[in-house]
């Protein structure tokens, strides 16, 4: 259901952009969706610099663009 959203539901708690299930505080997605992007991505998100907020946006406008999570791209 990749409807954008604030990450959270009505009641508060944190959701996974791209499933919807419920998602740790610091967590990009919830356990589950995590693992299924590929490494290159896995390893530019794990990343905390000036470019970590670019890279989640990249991150998220392909979840809303309907991406598969595995066929997603971030840069470095």
């Amino acid at each position: 259901m990749n409807t954008r959203h604030n990450g959270a539901d009505p009641a508060g708690n944190l959701v996974c952009p791209s499933c919807n299930r419920p998602r740790e505080a610091g967590k990009y997605l919830c356990f589950a969706c995590w693992p299924l992007l590929p490494a290159r991505a896995r390893i530019s998100l794990k990343r905390r610099d000036r470019l970590a907020l670019p890279r989640l946006r990249e991150l998220l406008d392909q979840i809303h663009d309907s991406t598969p999570l595995d066929r997603i791209e971030v840069a470095p």
